[in-house]
């Protein structure tokens, strides 16, 4: 017959005669005399102690926990955690430093290396500072600009190189962080992480301050790479192509950006939807415009039209400027530069 034994929770004594009664816990055995007992012995060892009033729970909702600065927070309630998301958007919106805008449609297609390449050509030609860092790791934005490196990402989240050292010269005021096959790698690294998997980019790049505006190239996935560029990015430029199944893309993105704000406790915010391959022969492209309208009213950017010139450029490794700089591809690429050069004129004003 087996020893009587006293329960760990409730100091009842009983014999033990299932195998849940007893559970070996970092080498020191605990006893249950019921699974009532058993179920809160568990859920003791889970709780936490929420980050605003100490009061000790177990998470069970998304919005329950999160990071701050690379540490874990928890909150028991909403209202525990709605003053350190206000902290953490105030400094956000105040924070000096470049703009750091993600470019990205998790459906394929639609425009985001041209207009990544487009707005950070035209901002260099301003004379603007801008990083690009392509998040992709077919390596088009490199392509498309005629430059070749030895590092990307992989280089500066997984073997820590600093940033200088990584990036490559494409035009005055115009540097690239280039994409390759080695981004698959840093995918699975980041996935073998057990804190900070989301966060990398961002801890690795949080002292960048050399540049006006970094712009990042995003793959048309909802990979480990692109939720470090959510992350990494305060704002959000959606190219959206004029089609249906493209709309369907933006639904994704608004609930990756969801979970981004909530979980991550980061605000990026939506800074413009940029309508592409815009056909004015075609009703598809203004009902587009209309749908996208509804949805975003004055986010919605003036599209950018289908425009043969903007195909031939990477062909050639030059941006649309260099290539036809009286082309229609370049005149709307244009406005959406001068767009974003007051965006950002707004917000230094703002935070002066």
């Amino acid at each position: 017959m087996s020893a009587l034994k006293k329960c760990n929770v409730c100091s009842t004594e009983f014999f033990v005669k299932y195998r849940w009664q007893l559970d070996n816990k970092n080498g020191q055995m605990r006893y249950f005399c019921s699974q009532e007992c058993e179920q809160k012995a568990r859920e003791e060892a889970d709780e936490v102690a929420c980050s605003t009033c100490d009061k000790r729970f177990t998470p069970k909702y998304a919005y329950q926990a999160g990071t701050v600065d690379g540490r874990p927070v928890y909150f028991c309630s909403m209202e525990c955690r709605t003053p350190t998301v206000q902290e953490v958007r105030k400094k956000a919106e105040e924070g000096a430093g470049p703009m750091r805008i993600a470019i990205l449609n998790q459906k394929g297609g639609t425009g985001k290396t041209t207009t990544t390449v487009s707005l950070a050509a035209g901002l260099a030609e301003a004379g603007h500072r801008v990083l690009v860092i392509d998040v992709d790791s077919q390596g088009h934005v490199g392509v498309s600009l005629g430059v070749e490196g030895k590092h990307t990402i992989y280089h500066v989240v997984v073997e820590e190189i600093p940033l200088e050292r990584c990036v490559v010269r494409a035009r005055p005021n115009l540097d690239i962080l280039i994409g390759n096959e080695t981004l698959a790698s840093a995918e699975i690294v980041l996935a073998r992480m057990n804190e900070g998997r989301d966060r990398a980019l961002r801890d690795r790049l949080e002292d960048v301050s050399n540049y006006d505006f970094v712009l990042l190239d995003c793959g048309p996935s909802l990979s480990l790479l692109n939720m470090n560029a959510l992350t990494f990015a305060d704002h959000l430029i959606v190219p959206v192509s004029c089609d249906y199944l493209s709309l369907v893309g933006v639904k994704q993105v608004m609930k990756t950006l969801k979970n981004v704000n909530q979980v991550l406790l980061h605000p990026i915010t939506v800074l413009g939807i940029l309508p592409t391959f815009y056909d004015m022969r075609n009703n598809i492209s203004d009902e587009s415009v209309r749908t996208l309208k509804g949805y975003f009213q004055d986010k919605v950017l003036p599209p950018i039209r289908v425009n043969t010139k903007l195909k031939e450029a990477p062909s050639l490794q030059k941006t649309i400027f260099e290539f036809a700089p009286e082309s229609r591809g370049a005149s709307d690429y244009q406005k959406v530069v001068d767009w974003l050069l007051r965006e950002k004129e707004t917000r230094f004003k703002k935070s002066a």
